[in-house]
């Protein structure tokens, strides 16, 4: 009895296609990949040293064809940094719409901003609860309670459509023609709907569940005038867990060119000389902002002391701790707008009409990754310096939140306030080791010193200017 007929079949038949842009990245055992050459496709590919996750331009080409194969280390490496979801990734529209921002992201944009809980309001409010606009915090939802918010947005997806398409022109109706075209991903990806339509809607959910006179479900929104006042809480979960902070290391200083053109088309502003940090973060490159605080050192501006005392990568390797840190990530961009790229040209013997082992080919090495065509724009935080962690390997700057040393933190920006003169002068010292009129006599004293120092320069400068004077003199009179 011969062979079934249909693995030949389906291997003709063009039943399924692929994008040939998505990239597929392929992997595989030391011992598949070293002794059967297995990747898991329909034709073995011997690579005896390599990379260990590979990507290929085409599936149908095998052995015989010199099967083209590049490395996808640069895209699995992504993946694993940044697809485990603890990042929230938002598109230019997101940036835009600030009213619906969490308070982790508006922190910079409301100076007095005091809500620090689930559905809080600021207290005191300039604005009614009539005129504010409210929306659930999906990062502190568990996974059940987000899948019964989803379940709550299907049951509305009907009536929401229906509205979406009551409010768009009659000449826009008529060209939805095909069943498909009256779909939410149609009128979404079309532009026929605003971008934050789906915000806005998130938002009358909330809204309606607040003002129902017959819900018993209790949100958390505090008394304006009495009822317990507790402390200051982490604005979010993204602050508060160490475990969202992800460890970088510092590169170089931004530019002033740079800096200034970024703070004049930024909303958050900012100025002087404190130069954000350029931070390598998983495969990425993001800045370090000046602006907020650390909450460990909120009184203080801890995060400005920070972004000071870190120091950049000892280039020389002679210290490998230098510039490493901890970096809390506050915004996450991803635009389509890709980066000028530079040398992604086509090899120049393919443009002569030089032919090359015997075959047309085309350069692949100089084409362009899948990452280079996005732009990433992300702002950071430095929480925690590995060259400030002491021999039992707990970090000296924030500590486990809870603990005594969190609790009790000194900024270290206070001990720089005492100089070396006032340790010197015995100021701010134990009483009982103080001596009446000690503190007096060493001030005017350096006061002496300071004034004869002064006064020696001034000599200096007054003689050098003399003989200078009567050198011209003696030109002038020869």
């Amino acid at each position: 009895m011969s062979s079934s007929p249909f693995p030949q079949l389906l291997k003709r038949a063009h039943i399924s296609t692929y994008d040939p842009l998505i990239t597929r990245i392929y992997t595989s055992t030391p011992s598949s990949k070293s002794q059967h050459s297995d990747w898991g496709l329909k034709f073995p590919v011997p690579i005896k040293k390599g990379p260990r996750y590979i990507k290929f331009n085409s599936l149908d080409a095998g052995p015989g064809v010199n099967c083209d194969w590049r490395s996808g280390e640069r895209e699995a490496r992504f993946v694993q940094a940044w697809g485990d979801g603890t990042v929230r990734w938002q598109n230019e529209d997101e940036v835009q719409a600030l009213p619906f921002l969490t308070k982790a992201q508006t922190a910079a944009f409301s100076r007095n901003a005091q809500s620090d809980d689930y559905l809080t309001e600021q207290i005191p409010s300039s604005e009614s609860a009539e005129d504010q606009l409210w929306m659930k915090d999906v990062e502190s939802m568990s996974e059940k309670e987000f899948e019964l918010y989803l379940d709550k947005i299907r049951k509305g997806r009907k009536e929401f459509l229906d509205q979406k398409l009551n409010d768009i022109s009659t000449s826009i109706k008529e060209t939805l023609v095909l069943p498909e075209d009256n779909t939410l991903i149609h009128l979404s990806y079309t532009g026929k709907t605003p971008s934050n339509s789906t915000l806005n809607y998130q938002a009358a959910l909330t809204t309606s569940e607040l003002r129902d006179v017959r819900s018993n479900k209790l949100n958390s929104k505090p008394h304006r005038t009495n009822g317990l006042v507790y402390s200051a809480k982490p604005t979010s979960s993204n602050e508060y867990l160490d475990t969202s902070s992800k460890k970088g290391r510092v590169l170089n200083k931004v530019s002033r060119y740079d800096n200034t053109q970024n703070t004049s088309r930024s909303l958050m502003g900012g100025g002087g000389n404190n130069l954000p940090w350029i931070v390598s973060l998983g495969g990425l490159t993001g800045k370090t902002i000046t602006n907020n605080n650390r909450f460990t050192d909120s009184n203080v501006g801890g995060n400005a002391y920070m972004n000071n005392s870190i120091d950049q990568t000892d280039y020389t390797r002679s210290d490998t701790s230098a510039g490493v840190g901890k970096f809390r990530i506050n915004r996450a961009e991803m635009g389509s707008n890709p980066p000028s790229v530079l040398a992604l040209k086509d090899s120049k013997y393919t443009n002569n009409g030089t032919k090359l082992t015997g075959r047309w080919r085309q350069s692949t090495a100089n084409q362009p990754s899948p990452l280079d065509t996005f732009r990433f724009d992300i702002d950071l935080s430095i929480t925690d310096i590995e060259s400030e962690v002491d021999g039992a390997g707990a970090g000296v700057g924030v500590g486990q939140p809870g603990s005594r040393e969190w609790v009790g933190n000194e900024s270290k920006l206070n001990k720089l306030s005492m100089g070396t003169w006032q340790d010197e002068l015995n100021l701010g010292g134990p009483r009982r080791e103080r001596q009446k009129g000690e503190a007096l006599d060493k001030l005017k004293k350096k006061e002496r010193e300071a004034t004869k120092e002064t006064m020696s320069r001034l000599h200096r400068l007054l003689n050098k200017h003399k003989v200078e004077a009567e050198v011209k003199e003696t030109e002038d009179g020869q």
